[in-house]
């Protein structure tokens, strides 16, 4: 049994009213867009390992030599306090990591999903997560997990002790978890992480083991036809979400303006300055 329910949408209108379902009766759904729909989740780090469950000390080897030298880019205000704090910083940049992101908006997944794919032929994937049960559920399981001696105490698990605890735990364990400290970038995107524990297993083998908490109810893989990109994207567009106001600074602008002339010529927008017209 699968640990998820998948769903294909047709219409961007129709996953748009299914997203907006979800949140009307729960509002601690998150989600993450696949611009292939057939990608697993996987975090970074298990795709730079070839695909292969996460490896402790190779992992530890990159987080160490990234607080090495850290410093030679940060100003110390602005330097990482915690374990978690680094992983967030890690991810911001690009360095491989155990994080998942993930955000509370079902539109800021759609754009990352459709931004760069919708003139391609295929599918996406918007992926929802119903994360107070998630959380819920691997309570539960670190609770079972103190039986065996080992406790975590979860009012801490963002703490070092406690989440180096969680990390190395023998059960297959998966928590979302927000820095306490957000950059702008995390802030601006509502994004949270999702965190495996264990010790050379895969992202999907721990969810998988969420069967028995009867994941596929909370747990939707939702299929979209790339073809209904540009909708998305226009719809996007009129909520003011783009890569301009996702990723701030002028990288993120320059990157919004791929999209311009696509929505700019759609029938939605009728008059354009023309800066070479005489």
């Amino acid at each position: 049994m699968s640990f998820y329910e998948e769903l294909n949408i047709n219409t961007w209108a129709e996953a748009k009213h299914y997203f907006n379902k979800l949140l009307d009766a729960n509002d601690f759904w998150v989600f993450r867009g696949h611009y292939k729909a057939e990608w697993k989740l996987q975090p970074s780090l298990e795709r730079t390992l070839s695909r292969k469950p996460i490896d402790l000390a190779i992992e530890s080897k990159i987080i160490l030599e990234f607080k090495r030298r850290a410093h030679q880019y940060l100003p110390g205000n602005l330097m990482p306090q915690n374990l978690l704090e680094w992983l967030a910083l890690m991810q911001h940049h690009g360095s491989p990591t155990r994080l998942l992101d993930w955000t509370k908006s079902p539109y800021i997944a759609a754009f990352i999903a459709f931004e760069d794919t919708y003139k391609e032929s295929g599918e996406v994937a918007i992926w929802a997560i119903d994360s107070l049960w998630l959380k819920q559920a691997s309570i539960h399981r670190l609770k079972q997990l103190a039986k065996t001696g080992v406790q975590i105490e979860i009012s801490q698990i963002k703490e070092d002790k406690e989440l180096i605890a969680f990390i190395n735990a023998d059960l297959k364990i998966i928590f979302p978890l927000e820095p306490t400290v957000m950059n702008e970038r995390l802030t601006i995107q509502q994004a949270l992480f999702l965190v495996p524990s264990g010790k050379h297993i895969s992202f999907e083998d721990n969810m998988q083991a969420y069967v028995a908490e009867d994941s596929p109810k909370y747990v939707k893989k939702v299929i979209v036809p790339k073809k209904e990109g540009l909708n998305c994207l226009i719809d996007l567009f009129r909520m003011n979400i783009n890569a301009a106001t996702l990723f701030p600074g002028l990288d993120g602008f320059a990157r919004s303006l791929r999209t311009i002339p696509d929505i700019t010529y759609s029938s939605v927008f009728k008059e354009v300055d023309n800066i070479f017209e005489q």
